[in-house]
């Protein structure tokens, strides 16, 4: 099974610490916060397809050919045309049919609610926040399918959100998103038109931690010394 993994982004707001070096390569409790995420997908992922980016280079030389008992493959995404358009580099590599994961290569993520995405056709990892303006904003129905979701809504209708964690599979190029206000196109545009043909299901994730900024990192360390945030990773 294989994951792609969207690591192509400038890290603008992680600046300075991305001045020199791409987000996913930010040190957290002394690794990479590339590494605290891949580490945590099941067994059944054993092929990794990383989309890079800015200083891209350095993530090839960091994970090589094989990382963490994983093959991988490496894609680069030129232009910042946002996340659908990431993952539609790797469709050549993915048979029709084939499912697979997609998640943000900077973000926390507890092991527990990725691998209960696997109980499900295609699933989102959802958690509620305070302001969900800057997410993809979720309805579900009673049987925990979505109904709606709207990428960076200023309205949001709940303050549940994607937290960067996709089982998907290939019906998903069936429906290519519109171009987004801010000329990006999005996976959950996509899925928005896809549901009603294709359900998606929500997991609640067992943990997620959004890496933004600098501030983010050293709250990071500082839950990684005092709660033994390993085990809730786990």
């Amino acid at each position: 099974m294989k994951a792609i993994v969207l690591a192509a982004g400038n890290g603008t707001r992680m600046r300075p610490l991305t001045d020199t070096m791409p987000k996913p390569l930010v040190s957290v409790a002394g690794k990479p916060l590339l590494e605290h995420t891949l580490s945590r997908f099941p067994k059944e992922v054993d092929h990794f397809i990383i989309v890079v980016g800015y200083r891209g280079g350095m993530i090839q030389k960091y994970c090589g050919d094989n990382f963490l008992g994983r093959k991988v493959t490496y894609l680069r995404q030129e232009k910042p045309e946002g996340t659908y358009r990431a993952i539609e580099l790797a469709r050549p590599h993915l048979e029709e049919g084939e499912r697979f994961f997609v998640v943000y290569a900077d973000d926390l993520h507890g092991a527990e609610g990725i691998k209960r995405c696997l109980e499900y056709p295609r699933a989102l990892l959802v958690s509620e926040v305070e302001d969900p303006r800057p997410f993809g904003v979720i309805e579900h129905d009673e049987k925990g399918e979505i109904v709606d979701i709207i990428e960076k809504p200023e309205n949001p209708k709940t303050n549940l959100v994607s937290s960067g964690v996709l089982l998907l599979d290939t019906a998903i190029f069936n429906y290519p998103p519109d171009r987004h206000p801010n000329g990006e196109f999005y996976i959950p545009d996509a899925i928005r038109k896809m549901i009603s043909a294709h359900p998606v299901s929500i997991v609640r994730g067992s943990f997620w931690k959004m890496m933004s900024s600098p501030a983010d990192v050293a709250d990071a360390e500082r839950l990684f010394a005092e709660e033994n945030l390993h085990e809730k990773l786990s």
